[in-house]
């Protein structure tokens, strides 16, 4: 909600070409975009709803005493006579809350970061390196959005267009930058109408939400969104993933930096080893190269850090300097987050793999640190697209020792029957316990103590959807309670 307390024509001139007359009969006590906070005396912005429930929430605004509609000219219905429609009421909306709010995002950087996998890796690992470098920093996403180790729960990716905005300035009261996961709805659904944003991150384009997209052609053309964005300073594309072509060929930005293991790529780096607690990367720059002991796990996050280093770079900070973060970052909770259990017990990581191409990167990673045998916990999401539901029933038995096929999210289907789309034709020998919480401690009861067990699918999700209702579990407590329970046996 805005506070205005002015005429409707005098508020509204210069934002809107060609306004009515009649707008000069109006004063508006407040703007409101939900229809749930109209009062007496306001003016109420319909913006598109995914339910197509527009023309509903324009009558309760009414009904409430709105005493001026504005809505987009899609919506044919005339529901009071002081309706003003306008072509794009997205962008109309994102302009003037920008304006409202201070234009924080010209004042504060915003780096948006998008792609399938790795966009909260990369937010979280570049506001630590940054706040180690007496940058103050938040992030902004899927797990919530604040400093990295102190969040706010959000519930959603992106978040719809007001609360974005008033996040935002927020958090421009105690920061100097803001890494923003950018979702491809979020970029569909031009939910991000109105923000500034000085770079764009691009991680990889693999198979995720083509229930929604419908292909993957659609699904990329949502992301390119992101390198086109008016006054875009710097685009950073992972050179080694093959959608970069196109994101290369058509971005605005006017600094291009690109990262991977591709010997054209401008910084670029090389696994020198593996071991138990991480890996020893080599990072290159120009003439300039070093080594350096990240405690994390995987190529993929040896990718994510390359990421940062290449925005650090963009903004003048010393090579040497940047790599010296590296040794504290901590893994972003439900990201290869480890369980820890006592020393006799195995290494027991949860993740948030959920798609094919992040199930395959998760487990071929671990293959370099472990030891033992990789016993692994999956399941997939219900009323999601179904086609990736054999890709990673595939991927999880060429990959582990031993699979426990399970629920995550099942939502409105059974189960066992998303269980079933997961194991057909497979020939692998492998175990099905629909029950979660049992399929987690039987991995962890089967695991030798050089073994490890990846739980997969949910990662920070604290709840399990079935039916329509969401019941409390987690992942990491349910690990955490079965290796108490293995100490004292």
């Amino acid at each position: 909600m805005i506070a205005v307390n002015q005429n409707a024509h005098v508020f509204l001139s210069g934002r809107l070409n060609s306004l009515p007359d009649f707008l000069h009969s109006i004063e508006i006590e407040n703007i409101c975009f939900d229809s749930r906070e109209v009062q007496k005396g306001d003016c109420y912005i319909s913006l598109p709803s995914v339910t197509s429930n527009e023309t509903l929430y324009i009558e309760q605004a009414v009904l409430s005493g709105a005493k001026l509609v504005i809505c987009s000219d899609s919506i044919e219905q005339k529901i009071t006579d002081s309706t003003l429609k306008v072509h794009d009421v997205m962008e109309f909306s994102g302009s003037l809350l920008h304006k409202e709010f201070g234009s924080v995002t010209q004042t504060m950087a915003v780096v948006g970061i998008t792609g399938t996998n790795g966009k909260s890796s990369i937010c979280y690992y570049l506001a630590q390196v940054l706040e180690a470098l007496n940058t103050p920093s938040a992030v902004m996403g899927t797990l919530g959005y604040g400093k990295w180790n102190n969040l706010k729960f959000s519930g959603m990716t992106t978040l719809p267009l007001e609360k974005l905005h008033t996040v935002l300035k927020e958090l421009s009261a105690d920061n100097q930058l803001t890494a923003m996961e950018v979702s491809s709805h979020g970029l569909e659904q031009n939910r991000l109408a109105g923000i500034k944003f000085e770079t764009a991150i691009f991680s990889n384009l693999t198979r995720d939400h083509l229930d929604y997209h419908g292909t993957m052609e659609a699904y990329g053309n949502e992301k390119a969104k992101l390198f086109v964005w008016n006054d875009l300073t710097t685009a950073i594309v992972n050179l080694d993933d093959a959608f970069s072509k196109r994101l290369l060929n058509i971005t605005t930005a006017k600094k291009l930096i690109t990262y991977g293991t591709s010997e054209e790529s401008h910084v670029r780096f090389k696994i020198n080893s593996v071991n138990e607690k991480g890996m020893e990367v080599m990072f290159f720059w120009e003439e300039q190269r070093q080594a350096i002991q990240l405690p994390l796990y995987g190529e993929f996050n040896a990718y994510n850090v390359a990421a940062v280093l290449a925005y650090g770079l963009s903004k003048q900070f010393k090579f040497s300097d940047i790599l010296k973060t590296f040794s504290i970052l901590q893994p972003v909770l439900g990201r290869m987050q480890q369980v820890i259990g006592s020393s006799n017990d195995p290494l027991v990581l949860v993740d948030y793999a959920h798609t094919p191409d992040a199930l395959e990167q998760v487990l071929t990673s671990i293959k370099h640190h472990a030891k033992g045998n990789i016993i692994l916990v999956i399941g997939c999401g219900g009323d999601r697209d179904k086609g990736k539901r054999p890709l990673m029933g595939s991927i999880a038995v060429n990959n582990a020792t031993h699979v426990i096929f399970t629920s995550d999210n099942p939502r409105k289907e059974s189960a066992e029957k998303i269980c079933d789309d997961m194991t057909q034709n497979l020939l692998a020998v492998y175990e099905v316990e629909l029950d979660r919480e049992q399929a987690i401690k039987k991995a962890i009861t089967k695991a030798m103590p050089n073994d490890m067990v990846v739980i997969a699918g949910k990662g920070h999700e604290d709840y399990q959807e079935i039916n329509g209702q969401r019941h409390y579990f987690s992942d990491a407590a349910v690990a955490k309670s079965a290796l108490h329970m293995e100490s004292l046996v």
